[in-house]
């Protein structure tokens, strides 16, 4: 590779690389710590609702999932005796 091309290569990785690299270091540091780490991707809300709702929304496909697995095994019961017939 000629050394035209290896200027911009550096300064990608000066300018991009770098501070994620060093983002990602400070984050693992405190992870490893035990100290909060900040969810920079999440909007936070003192509300409680939202969190409530989304508990019982949970508990619901919990729910709807446990119906639908004892059906399977319904299913699968019907289907092996009439196999074994």
């Amino acid at each position: 590779m000629p050394p035209e091309y290896l200027v911009p290569i550096f300064i990608v990785f000066i300018v991009v690389g770098l501070p994620v690299m060093s983002a990602t270091l400070i984050k693992l540091a405190k992870i490893i710590k035990g100290e909060p780490v900040e969810d920079t991707c999440r909007k936070r809300t003192n509300s409680s609702e939202p969190a409530r709702q989304e508990a019982e929304i949970v508990q619901e496909i919990n729910q709807l999932v446990t119906r639908l697995e004892k059906r399977i095994d319904a299913l699968e019961t019907i289907v092996l005796d009439q196999t074994k017939r």
